[in-house]
């Protein structure tokens, strides 16, 4: 016997407007993405913080994707609007 499992599309529900985690989805949103630095200066919130409500985002629903770069950090970016399921 066979089971299939249904899965609803999940609707991406902005954060709140002048949050900081509006502000953290405005920067991750930039075609450039930002890093876990410069993020978390401009929140004033330590790396620790930023990384979770990053995770956070992501179980919201948020593509959130890491890109390596030699020798620097790491530049997280949101990919796309869709959510992932």
């Amino acid at each position: 016997m066979t089971t299939q499992t249904q899965t609803k599309a999940r609707e991406l529900t902005p954060p709140r407007e002048g949050t900081k985690q509006a502000k953290l989805v405005a920067m991750l949103s930039r075609k450039s993405g930002v890093t876990l630095a410069k993020a978390s200066e401009a929140l004033g919130w330590l790396p620790h913080t930023t990384s979770a409500t990053m995770t956070g985002l992501r179980k919201r629903g948020y593509a959130i994707t890491r890109t390596e770069r030699s020798n620097k950090d790491s530049v997280y970016a949101i990919q796309s609007n869709e959510v992932d399921t």
